[in-house]
């Protein structure tokens, strides 16, 4: 049972390493729910999705020194979805630039990190000083959904890419209307199923440990002759809250209840041959 947990280990170390790189390829997803935001640390790449309702949406920027300022407009992709939509940028109320384009102007672009596809738009890149901006954000279409991408350096810490995993399944049923299951093929993704798993076995291990150490008896006699049953159970219950899990909201109680049936799926099939050796 020691080897196992020693595998264990080295295979979650092998998904931290994997999975990391990610994040230098991403924007840090942001839900909109109001018509003014404020964007701190502009020049960190962030994602904003929102969905205008018939007033413009305005984002307020306030630097200290000068920034590379990055500006990028996408929808999701749709075949025929309209693109009306325009964004300017001012500092004060001088303006800097202007985002909008006709149909030819945009591109299908996929994104791993989400595993979404965009219509890509016009972009905007300047050299600005220190001072109060705005980008002003406006379509003549009501409900209609859009990202505004800000920012072009990308630095991640832990807490930003929890974040990202919890709001990519929302964004992918309410946002993109597609299921959040498509998110299992991003190493993010995946990494995010492998560590939980992980971490759900590694917790029945020091719950037997506890057991053992405290003295409590547990019936292996008992549990050996179920075994076959424990085994059935266990995948049942593993494939099924998984499976619920990636096809929903990606809820890591459920992730780690699945890696607790997987648990019982080992330690049966372990006592399953126990017993069978005993016989022998």
């Amino acid at each position: 049972m020691d080897k196992m947990i020693n595998k264990l280990l080295i295979v979650i170390l092998f998904v931290i390493l994997f999975s990391w790189p990610l994040g230098v390829f991403a924007h840090q997803p942001r839900i909109v729910d109001t018509e003014k935001i404020r964007v701190t640390k502009p020049e960190v790449s962030k994602a904003y999705y929102a969905k205008l309702s018939g007033k413009p949406h305005t984002y307020i920027i306030s630097v200290n020194s000068a920034i590379d300022l990055y500006v990028n407009v996408l929808f999701p992709y749709k075949e025929g979805h309209k693109k009306n939509i325009t964004v300017k940028v001012f500092r004060g109320d001088q303006s800097l630039g202007e985002l909008s384009s006709g149909e030819v102007d945009w591109k299908k672009f996929f994104e791993p990190f989400g595993q979404s596809m965009y219509w890509k738009g016009p972009e905007l890149k300047k050299n600005v000083d220190a001072g109060k901006y705005k980008i002003l954000v406006q379509s003549k279409e009501k409900n209609l959904r859009y990202v505004l991408a800000i920012g072009e350096t990308e630095d991640w810490n832990g807490i930003d890419i929890i974040k990202a995993i919890l709001l990519i399944p929302e964004l992918k049923r309410n946002f993109f209307e597609e299921s959040p299951i498509s998110f299992i093929f991003s190493p993010l993704g995946y990494g995010y199923i492998l560590l939980l798993q992980l971490l759900a076995l590694l917790v029945g291990w020091v719950i037997l440990k506890i057991m053992k150490i405290s003295g409590i008896k547990t019936q292996w006699k008992y549990f050996q002759k179920f075994a076959k049953i424990f085994i059935v159970l266990g995948v049942l219950f593993w494939v099924g809250l998984l499976s619920w899990a990636v096809r929903t909201s990606w809820d890591p109680i459920i992730i780690l209840m699945s890696g607790l049936a997987l648990f019982m799926v080992i330690i049966s099939g372990r006592e399953l041959k126990v017993s069978e050796q005993n016989k022998a």
